[in-house]
């Protein structure tokens, strides 16, 4: 049905502090790291980061370096058709099967496919619902 995989997202802790966006984006560009998916927010004095790259293992060992803390989390991606609505279908399609969403963020140029991220309460039945 859809373009579904489990894959594993980096969880980026840094101090909260002005260019810190540019300093990890500019650090993955710089390992030659491409990013597939972003969510940056503040929390209090930290900066947190949720980044789907194409090499993990070398952007974590990039960020670790500059002395951020980096975690893993395993996620469910889905490549979808961007149009509207496409997406509260995968919502529907997870609420049918009473799988909760923890958090979901997507990427999307205009260019006829959006990718969406999801961390749910059970990401296997998720990858199962939506192939």
């Amino acid at each position: 049905m859809h373009n579904v995989k489990l894959e594993t997202e980096l969880h980026v802790i840094t101090p909260n502090e002005p260019g810190i966006l540019g300093r990890v984006l500019g650090t993955l560009a710089n390992s030659r790291v491409n990013l597939k998916a972003l969510k940056a927010q503040s929390v209090k004095d930290n900066g947190v980061f949720l980044l789907l790259t194409s090499d993990n293992k070398k952007a974590e060992t990039c960020l670790k370096a500059l002395g951020y803390k980096v975690t893993t989390n395993e996620v469910v991606t889905v490549l979808i058709d961007d149009r509207s609505g496409a997406g509260a279908e995968i919502g529907a399609l997870l609420g049918n099967a009473v799988i909760d969403i923890d958090y979901c963020y997507g990427s999307s140029a205009g260019m006829g496919k959006a990718l969406l991220v999801f961390k749910t309460s059970n990401n296997k039945k998720a990858l199962e619902t939506l192939r």
